[in-house]
Order: C-alpha cells, then sequence, then structure tokens
C-alpha cells in the first residue's frame, strides 16, 4: 500500500488558517505558520495510525501535486503581489528579496524561494514520521509540470523523501540525457514515476480530459508503455513506475469530476473488460524487468 494524504489541506482546516491570498495556488504559504511542524507530528499520530508500523505499507505521499510553481505563474511572484502586507507568505517573499538585494524576480531567484518553502515542508513531514514510524518510507508529493523541473525544489525533497514521486506526462521518452541526469545530481534520492499513461482512440471514450497522450490503438498504448519504461529502467536513479490508472473513468458516473471523465486512461475498462495488447505487453516487459536492468547497467 502507498497511502495519500493532504497534509495542507487539513492543516489549513484543523488549525484554522487561510490561504495566502485566499486562493488555494498559494497553498504552499501555510507552511510559514509557526505551527507547522507541531500539526504534522499531530496528523502523523492520528490519520496515519493505521498505517504505521505495517509491513504491507511500501510509503506514503503526504500531499499531490502541490503548486511550488507553474509554468506561466511563479510563487515568488504571486506572494509579492498579495495585497495584505501582514500576510506570512508576503513577508517571507519581501525578506527574501531584500535579503538579495533584488528588484526583480528572476527563474533562478524563485527556485532558490520555492526551494526554501519546500525545505520547510518536507522537514516537517519527514521529522514527523521519523519520530512515530522510522521504518516508514516517505514519498513525497508527486512533483508534477514545472516543479520536478525546479533545481532547488527536488533538492529539498531528495534531502527529506526516502524516494522523489514524480508525476511524467508530456513526454514521449524520459529525458535521460537532461533531467533525468539532473536529477540524479541535484539529489541522491531516487524517483519514481508515480503517474503516466496514454489513451486509445479506439476505446469509444472521448478522451477530452486527462494528462496523458492519446494515440490510435490500444496496440500503441502497449508500445507506448514499453518504450517509456524502457527508458526508465535505463535510468541508474529510477527504482521504479506506477501506471495511472487501472480501470477508464466511467462515462456514466455523474459523481466522476467532469473535467476528469470519459478517458481511457484504465488497464481495464470502467467494466472490467481487459485491454488485452497493453496487458500482454505490461507482462512481457515487466517478467523482464532484472534482466533488463541488468543490460542496462552492464552499457
Amino acid at each position: 500500500m502507498t497511502p495519500s494524504f493532504g497534509f495542507l489541506g487539513q492543516f489549513r482546516s484543523q488549525n484554522g488558517h487561510t490561504y495566502p491570498g485566499n486562493t488555494s495556488d498559494n497553498e504552499l504559504g501555510l507552511v510559514l505558520y509557526d505551527d507547522w511542524a507541531d500539526f504534522c507530528k499531530k496528523y502523523v499520530n492520528t490519520s496515519l495510525a493505521p498505517y504505521l508500523h505495517d509491513a504491507n505499507v511500501l510509503g506514503f505521499f503526504s500531499d499531490n501535486e502541490i503548486n511550488f510553481s507553474s509554468q506561466n505563474s511563479r510563487i515568488l511572484d504571486r506572494f509579492l503581489a498579495l495585497t495584505d502586507k501582514t500576510d506570512v507568505a508576503y513577508l517571507a517573499a519581501k525578506k527574501f528579496m531584500d535579503e538579495k538585494g533584488a528588484t526583480g524576480v528572476t527563474d533562478n531567484l524563485n527556485s532558490e524561494f520555492a526551494g526554501r518553502l519546500a525545505e520547510i515542508y518536507y522537514k516537517g513531514v519527514k521529522d514527523a514520521i521519523k519520530e512515530a514510524d522510522p521504518d516508514m518510507m516517505y514519498l513525497g508529493t508527486r512533483l508534477h509540470g514545472t516543479p520536478k523541473y525546479m533545481k532547488d525544489v527536488v533538492a529539498a525533497a531528495g534531502k527529506y523523501c526516502d524516494i522523489i514521486s514524480i508525476n511524467y506526462y508530456s513526454r514521449w521518452s524520459p529525458e535521460l540525457d537532461s533531467y533525468v541526469k539532473n536529477w540524479g545530481e541535484w539529489t541522491d534520492a531516487p524517483f519514481l514515476v508515480t503517474e503516466f499513461y496514454t489513451k486509445g482512440q479506439d476505446s469509444d471514450l472521448n478522451n477530452l480530459s486527462g494528462a496523458g497522450f492519446t494515440v490510435p490503438t490500444q496496440n500503441d498504448r502497449a508500445y507506448a508503455y514499453q518504450h517509456f519504461t524502457l527508458g526508465l529502467l535505463e535510468a541508474k536513479n529510477c527504482v521504479g513506475w506506477h501506471w495511472f490508472t487501472y480501470m477508464d473513468n466511467d462515462p456514466q458516473n455523474l459523481k466522476t469530476d467532469p473535467s476528469n471523465r470519459d478517458s481511457n486512461k484504465g488497464m481495464v475498462t470502467w467494466d472490467f473488460q481487459y485491454y488485452t495488447p497493453l496487458l500482454d505487453n505490461m507482462e512481457a516487459l515487466n517478467g523482464n524487468v532484472y534482466q533488463l536492468t541488468r543490460f542496462y547497467d552492464a552499457q
């Protein structure tokens, strides 16, 4: 099991804090409140309690896809733009800029600032789980989009997480000669791909939602799976992957999030029919993982 939690959201609701600027985009700024570390210890000993000291638990995720920054919205810019000049997020951003003697935000400054916030976040969670269950692995927060390419964020995650989790979309192949290599240089922690998939046009689903690429057929989904995972096996710092997800979205379930409905993400259909080409090719590769690893290690 790899249970997933929402530390930041629960911290806000349980401790009565508000989002900086009253927007969830600035959720990470919550860690600047003085009671963050104490909350993490309390939360680990309550919500994680059923999983502590359980040999069937590989590890846990503390949050999912935190907005450390996005391609068009840097966190340092957002915090400096807050109108409430007493907000902890604004004060931290202003102090950082004064410390740097900077008058404008650059990508490097933004990465360093985001990394400082990431340090506070990951340290709070790591210290709490280490005290409660030292054998429980901390799998991080599924870095996605821009954050997985930010040196200081990745370095902070690697400092406190046992494994860095990465949701890896928008790439046909792992970026072995650039960012995958960088991750190995920025931190000693290995990475785990926690989300990736492709969708088939022959699935009778409209595939208008979801982050994965769309390919013509189920055979093409199978080839895409083998191609991507072979690249991950070639990477010396990758320890595995999770296909997202087991089952297609159910187009008849109106309770499904409308922004994430009617997509062919699964290994089986919404009514449990196998996508045989995909499953057969998954089995063929997965059954040879160790032989393939030895082959790539010998190169």
